[in-house]
């Protein structure tokens, strides 16, 4: 049977791969989307989408897309990103990261929705006492207002499981790069930013390494995060608002990255060197075996294959 689905951050870089892909597995399902821009590019609007622009904050267009559309599963990619971002801008990035979460889950709990399947982050761990990181042995501790506010919404997640009967499920995303994610902005992921300065220099973007380039990171492929959100919607479990790790299961030194780029490119990736960012996670590297468990999760897109599509995606953008 056909059904609909809301995508919030539609035309954002995760939503609209998503959107993207789902449309390929479901295509006879409806597919509403609202984004306001913030973050997203009109140019990644699929067009196959009942779109509705404007702000997740807006209580009256929110009740007004669940009313008439009546989702049977909310897929919330909308957000303000980036943990710099958000220390600049604390009070902006807290009210729609978690004021519009919180809308969102209400809206869905009036409408009878399935499933509520929320976009967290790895940053709430703060730094990871024991690695790989287990959501069961890894206290979350916030060291930023991003990472506060996604942590917050995990546990609105779980407060309307429980108060409610709105079932929810929180992924933990890990350093989610791929297609789509430019990086044009002081406040874009390292990957994007060393392609951006690369491909296109005309932008004058200053590519930078932060340290010595031993820190490291396990990057999670874009398709494989997508992947992980479809599974979460087609689970017959309850989740209840429980959390699990989204991510490659593996780390890769900034070192590494810079490597791979070069000999996937032929070209040499120019650094200024600046010194490690104060507060800075030395290390990244999930366990994703909870996500197994609960979701049959697997990696689709090793990282050495997803960093080849990311550069053949912005060697197509300059032709």
């Amino acid at each position: 049977m056909s059904q609909t689905i809301l995508v919030t951050g539609c035309a954002g870089f995760i939503g609209s791969n998503f959107v993207k892909e789902f449309k390929k597995e479901f295509p006879g399902d409806t597919i509403v989307g609202i984004d306001d821009f913030s973050t997203g590019r009109r140019d990644a609007l699929d067009p196959a989408v009942i779109f509705y622009e404007g702000s997740i904050l807006n209580e009256i267009l929110i009740e007004q897309i669940f009313s008439k559309h009546m989702p049977a599963y909310v897929f919330h990619f909308a957000a303000l990103p980036r943990v710099s971002y958000s220390v600049e801008y604390p009070r902006r990035t807290s009210e729609v990261n978690i004021i519009g979460t919180v809308a969102l889950l209400e809206a869905s709990k009036n409408h009878k929705v399935k499933r509520f399947i929320y976009s967290s982050s790895s940053s709430v761990y703060g730094g990871a006492v024991v690695l790989p990181t287990k959501e069961s042995e890894n206290m979350p501790n916030p060291r930023s207002p991003y990472a506060m506010q996604k942590y917050t919404g995990e546990g609105f997640c779980r407060i309307f499981s429980e108060l409610f009967g709105l079932d929810t499920i929180c992924l933990r995303y890990f350093n989610v790069f791929g297609p789509g994610q430019y990086g044009d902005s002081p406040y874009a992921t390292v990957i994007s930013a060393w392609l951006e300065a690369l491909y296109v220099p005309q932008q004058k973007t200053k590519a930078f390494l932060e340290g010595d380039g031993s820190q490291s990171r396990d990057f999670c492929y874009v398709d494989n995060v997508v992947a992980a959100n479809i599974l979460a919607m087609q689970s017959m479990g309850i989740f209840g608002g429980g959390v699990c790790n989204i991510a490659h299961g593996e780390r890769t030194t900034l070192n590494e990255v810079r490597a791979l780029i070069e000999e996937y490119t032929g070209k040499k990736l120019i650094l200024e060197t600046r010194q490690a960012r104060v507060g800075d996670v030395p290390h990244t590297h999930a366990d994703v075996s909870r996500a197994k468990e609960m979701l049959g999760y697997e990696q689709k897109v090793t990282f050495k294959d997803g960093l080849k599509r990311m550069i053949a995606w912005f060697e197509s953008r300059v032709g």
